[in-house]
């Protein structure tokens, strides 16, 4: 008579397999943060326009001899509230013009373009390349030329994989990372230590 034996199985889990396969290391750290090194910098460039070009409320400054530096969005006092209510229009909405305001506060007025420059709302952005290049107003438009140009980057994605395609992945996606690196550093360069106006940033 034969018995036949039964041997009992260990149970396949995740862990298991994974414990398997190594713990996570150095070695495997390396090559995850390499293998999200591009997704990341996208990422990054995406959000940049979000902050760096926002949307910032703000309104036409007071002349110097009315309210000597006039950079804050929101009045700062009571006077300086009722200045701004004489001299910036309010719209439909209950909010100052952005872009138009009196020349005096007498019945002859008239409405001008903002000749002293703007005050920014910094409660939400902060310091925004909005405020520094001033792009309200009749500047507007600019930003979404800056806009459409960061979105033509993607369209390099379609010669990537091309090329990914017909030289391997591997070499194209080093190639392409040292490209972006080499190149984020030289602008960086040249943003923060070579002098130049804001219209040539």
């Amino acid at each position: 008579m034969t018995t036949q034996s039964s041997s009992t199985t260990k149970p396949i889990s995740l862990d298991s397999i994974i414990r398997l396969c190594g713990d996570l290391g150095p070695f495997q750290l390396i090559h995850l943060f390499f293998m999200n090194l591009i997704s990341m910098t996208a990422g990054i460039v995406a959000f940049y326009y979000v902050f760096g070009a926002a949307d910032v409320n703000h309104r036409c400054r007071l002349s110097p001899s009315v309210w000597p530096n006039d950079v804050h969005y929101k009045p700062i006092n009571q006077t300086h509230e009722a200045l701004i209510n004489e001299y910036i229009p309010k719209g439909t909405d209950g909010k100052w013009d952005k872009c138009m305001r009196y020349t005096t506060n007498d019945q002859h007025r008239t409405l001008i373009n903002c000749p002293n420059g703007w005050a920014y709302d910094r409660s939400v952005f902060g310091y925004s390349f909005t405020e520094e290049a001033n792009l309200v107003c009749h500047s507007e438009p600019k930003k979404s030329w800056l806009n459409t140009l960061m979105q033509t980057g993607g369209f390099s994605l379609l010669m990537i994989g091309s090329l990914g395609d017909k030289f391997g992945r591997k070499r194209t996606t080093i190639i392409t990372t040292i490209l972006l690196f080499v190149l984020c550093v030289i602008t960086q360069i040249f943003l923060q230590w070579i002098p130049m106006t804001v219209n040539a940033k």
